[in-house]
């Protein structure tokens, strides 16, 4: 059987990266706060998907952020 990688949100709201195989440990967690759920809105789910997807680019090596990008979040 292939294992695949998915993008699931928990019953407590949070969203996780686990293995598609049944009963698996999340690799990552995101959890939002109540003003972050607040200010994003509808778009919660696809910052939950960017954050995480952006993770896996740097964690496979096909992400390479230029050198000129700050490492602050604003």
């Amino acid at each position: 059987m292939n294992k695949f990688w998915e993008i699931a949100q928990l019953s407590d709201g949070s969203y996780v990266l686990r293995s598609s195989e049944e009963d698996s440990a999340p690799i990552v967690k995101i959890q939002f706060s109540a003003d972050a759920k607040e200010n994003l809105g509808d778009l919660i789910h696809d910052v939950a998907k960017a954050m995480i997807g952006a993770g896996v680019q740097v964690a496979t090596g096909s992400f390479e952020p230029e050198e000129d990008e700050p490492n602050t979040v604003h």
